[in-house]
Parts: structure tokens; C-alpha cells; sequence
């Protein structure tokens, strides 16, 4: 984006006559400039841009650099080159992260026009946005570390989740319907009606088809063969299958004993699955000749990757999750309460280490299996709240201008847009007491929630409505888990009106400082 200076108009005068409401004007060495809202916009972005390149280690230091929905996603060549705290100083930068070999700038909504305006600046070829959750796939491996090899499979966890959402809230709505509109809460319709009946299969189609979804995510995420993945899942999740392992019948393939499981509403299989179907696809793709490749390539990788999925991986994905599953619900028998209050505490700090995609894939496999989630997701929603009470307290303490409009904007888009990010690293990781008022605020609630045997039966939009998810079955689930979200706002929001924020921290100007009185 650049500016076209023939409308910046530059003109000597006596005096000056009442201008339009969008422009102004400004003078220089006694010329007067002048400029539309547009314009100075416009301005803003290209000083941002250039800022950023020159930061980073100019052009020269960056191999790639995409962007997603908040984050401007750089990968330098010399990490060492850049100038994280020259970067968070900059007016409009919330904060900074690093994710392997990946440098990432949270700027909020006005990061593509930053993007855009940087590849301008520094001649790199535009590209579209990413997903939020899907690192780039033109980074440089990382060496394998405990650390990277974490980091690896939250990455992969993550990737394979985010594309199933827009399913599992549209499933889940379509359950909550049922539930309100059937005998376990207002009871105005017959479960046997053919309305009730078609959002029944419905709704159970969202979650029990799980590995379909899952494989498409993780076709993408592996950047393998999309249909030879869902044929995989496919063959999962066929009535022929699914009779064996209910009738206990021995079953072999090629010879090779087959673990009698169901895959329905399983996850942790399906990536293992396409995982290795990737690198079957790559090895194939080297002996297979080009004009035989349509023909045997969809065989060959079928007929490769039967006894893979059906004797070692699936099997395996289906132990392990059923392992992560028993182990939290065996915490949550052995703490009680105290397993959601630590959730709803510390699940904002859990969204800066990428590890919450992770927990969140094990409670969407408890909703899938048991129609619901009680331990994962309430506290994930619960801990939406505090974070909203330290949003509107910095807007209402903010002083300056340009600071009460980061505040607005940060404050806007967790309530109303359901991003967190401008919230929780423009204001709670900037200020030490901001993150105790959190922290007291979600135990507060998730305690409460714990108490009252609160659970989440859909998973919605991440903003101030996301309590809606507590509506089931259960009717007493949604009142209390209401007023669980009420105490974690009003304990966080009493805190932080009360005792204030830190005083400025280094490096900030002082217009961007809130009052501590």
C-alpha cells in the first residue's frame, strides 16, 4: 500500500478557511500540509512496515515472511539481527514471540495491510494469509530437541484441530436446540418428532465422523494426498468394521492380527495415520514412473497403508487417547474442583505456549464420545472472563489518546470478535498485577464451576457468549456456569479496580501508561 502523493496538496497561505471534517493540516517550515484520514492511515502503515524491516535486519535477514489473522510471521535467517525490544516499543505492536525458527509480531487487525506494505517495501512476492493455528510450511526444520519435538506436536495437534471448529460449533448448536426443545429442559417437542429426530442424526454426524474431518486437517497439515485421506478414514469407519470389533470376531490383515477398536470420534489415530501416509506418498512418488502414477499411486498407497492403519497405528492413536482420557478424568475424581479452578486460572498463560490446542483436541473427543466435556472446556471458558474484566479496566484506566484507542481495539475484539491475543499480550503479560487479577479471577470461577458439576456441551465463538456452551442436557449446567463466568468478571474486575495495574515499564512512553490511582 503506498500513498498517492498527488493528493497531498502543499500550498502557501495568510490564512486559513475551515477545512472538511476528514482532513487535516499541519505546517512546515511555513508551508501547510494536508492530508485526508485516509492518507495519514496510509502513512502510519508504510512508518510501521518500515520500521519492522529495518528491526528485523532489513530484507537480506528474512527467507520468508506470511501473516494470519493477528500475527505478522517472519523467518530470519539470523535470529540474532533482530531488535525484539526496538519492535515492541513501536506504536500499534502488542507484542513478540518466537515459535522455532519463526519470528512472530502481533500487530492485530491491521496486520495484512502491514504485510502487504513490507513485501512492497522490500520486493517479496504477496501471498495470502494462514491459518491463525498453521505455521508456515516453508520454515527450516528445526535440529530434533525434547523442546522441538514438543513444540512439533502441539504444532501438528493445533493444525489438525482449527479447520474442525466451524463443525463442532455447528454440531454442537444443533445438539443444544435438541437438548433446549426436548424433555431435558423446556420440553415443547416429542424426541420422536421427525424435526427432533433429523437435528438428533444431525448433530451426532458432526462428532461421530470425527476421523473424516481429522483427515482432511492433517492432509493439509502434511501436505499429502487429500482424498487417498479420506478414503483411509473411510474404510475406519465402515459397518463391515464396526461389526467386527462389536461381535469380538478375530480378524487378520495379510496375515497380521487386527486390535479390535471402533474409530468413531477418534483423532489421535487419524493423524498418526496420515502422518505416515505422507511419507508413503513421498517414496512412491520416487519409483512409481509418471505415466503410471495416476493409475498405481492411489493403489499401492491403500494396499500399503491397510495393515499400517489397522494393526499398528490406529490402534496405537486409539490406546493413547483413551490413556489422556482416563488420566484427566482420574484427576478431576482426585482433586475435584481444584482441577477446573487451576484450568480457568491458568488457561490464558496456556493459549501463550500453544499447549491449550492440544487440550483442547482431548475435550472435542469427550464431547464426540460423551456428549459433553466437564473438566478442559469449562475452565477454558470460565477463563475467558477475567481477561475481559482486565480489558475493560485498562480501557476505563488508560490515559492518552492513542493509548485508550489500543484499549478500545484490544477490549472490542475479545468481547465482540473473540481474539484474545490483542487482550492478552498488549495488556496482562505487560503488567505483572494484571496476571495475578486473572489468576484469582478464573480459580475464583472454576472453583465455583467445579462445585456445581458445571459442563460444555458445544463449543461456540470465543467471545462474551461463549458461555453458552454450558447449555445441555443438564439444565442446571447453564445457570451455574453463568454465574461461574460472573464471579471470575467480577473478582478479576474488583481487583484491578481496586489495586491498579504496575506502574510504566521500560521502554514505554508516557502517554501509554496507565493511571495506578
Amino acid at each position: 500500500m503506498s500513498i498517492d502523493y498527488a493528493h497531498v496538496r502543499t500550498v502557501t497561505v495568510k490564512s486559513i478557511t475551515p477545512l472538511p471534517n476528514d482532513r487535516k493540516i499541519s505546517m512546515w517550515n511555513g508551508v501547510f500540509i494536508i492530508t485526508t484520514k485516509k492518507e495519514r492511515k496510509m502513512m502510519n502503515i508504510q512508518e510501521k512496515a518500515s520500521r519492522i524491516l529495518e528491526f528485523v535486519g532489513g530484507k537480506d535477514n528474512i527467507t520468508y515472511v506470511t501473516y494470519c489473522m493477528t500475527r505478522l510471521r517472519i523467518t530470519p535467517k539470523d535470529k540474532g539481527l533482530i531488535q525484539d525490544e526496538d519492535i515492541q516499543k513501536m506504536t500499534g505492536i502488542v507484542g513478540t514471540k518466537t515459535v522455532g525458527t519463526q519470528y512472530q509480531i502481533i500487530i492485530g487487525p491491521e496486520v495484512e495491510n502491514v504485510y502487504k506494505e513490507l513485501c512492497q517495501i522490500a520486493g517479496f512476492e504477496i501471498h495470502e494469509g494462514i491459518d491463525e493455528i498453521v505455521d508456515d510450511i516453508s520454515q527450516k526444520k528445526e535440529k530434533l530437541t525434547p523442546k522441538s519435538i514438543l513444540n512439533n506436536v502441539l504444532d501438528v495437534i493445533g493444525g489438525c484441530v482449527a479447520p474442525m471448529l466451524p463443525i463442532i460449533t455447528a454440531a454442537g448448536l444443533v445438539k443444544l436446540i435438541v437438548a433446549v426443545l426436548g424433555p431435558s429442559m423446556l420440553n415443547i417437542m416429542s424426541e420422536t418428532s421427525d424435526f427432533m429426530r433429523l437435528l438428533t442424526f444431525v448433530g451426532d454426524a458432526g462428532f461421530y465422523f470425527f476421523p473424516i474431518y481429522v483427515a482432511y486437517a492433517a492432509a493439509k497439515k502434511f501436505q499429502t494426498n487429500i482424498p487417498m485421506a479420506l478414503f483411509i478414514a473411510g474404510v475406519l469407519l465402515h459397518p463391515t468394521l464396526i461389526e467386527i470389533v462389536n461381535t469380538g470376531e478375530a480378524f487378520t490383515v495379510y496375515g497380521i492380527p487386527m486390535y479390535l477398536t471402533t474409530y468413531s470420534s477418534n483423532f489421535v489415530s487419524m493423524i498418526l495415520i496420515v502422518w505416515m501416509m505422507s511419507y508413503v506418498e513421498k517414496g512412491l512418488n520416487k519409483v512409481i514412473p509418471n505415466a503410471l502414477r495416476a493409475l498405481l499411486f492411489p493403489l499401492l498407497t491403500l494396499l500399503i497403508m491397510l495393515p499400517i492403519a489397522l494393526c499398528i497405528l490406529g490402534p496405537i492413536g486409539a490406546i493413547l487417547g483413551k490413556g489422556i482420557a482416563d488420566g484427566l478424568v482420574s484427576l478431576h475424581t482426585l482433586v475435584g474442583p481444584f482441577s477446573i479452578a487451576i484450568i480457568a486460572a491458568c488457561w490464558p498463560l496456556l493459549i501463550v505456549t500453544g499447549m491449550h490446542q492440544a487440550l483442547i483436541a482431548i475435550a472435542l473427543t469427550y464431547i464426540a464420545t460423551m456428549g459433553f466435556d466437564n473438566s478442559i472446556l469449562v475452565g477454558a471458558f470460565i477463563s475467558n472472563y477475567p481477561m475481559i474484566a482486565i480489558g475493560l479496566t485498562y480501557l476505563m484506566k488508560s490515559k492518552g489518546a492513542e493509548e485508550k484507542g489500543n484499549a478500545l481495539t484490544s477490549f472490542v475484539t475479545l468481547t465482540i470478535g473473540g481474539i484474545s491475543e490483542p487482550t492478552l499480550f498488549g495488556i496482562i503479560l505487560r503488567y505483572k498485577k494484571a496476571i495475578l487479577y486473572m489468576l484469582a479471577g478464573g480459580f475464583a470461577g472454576g472453583f465455583y464451576a467445579g462445585l456445581m458439576n458445571v459442563a460444555v456441551y458445544f463449543v461456540g465463538s470465543g467471545n462474551i457468549a461463549i458461555a453458552l456452551g454450558f447449555a445441555g442436557e443438564n439444565a442446571n449446567s447453564l445457570p451455574q456456569g453463568i454465574i461461574a463466568c460472573v464471579i471470575a468478571f467480577v473478582v478479576t474486575l474488583a481487583l484491578a479496580m481496586i489495586f491498579g495495574f504496575d506502574d510504566k515499564k521500560e521502554g514505554r512512553n508516557n502517554d501509554s501508561v496507565i493511571s495506578t490511582k
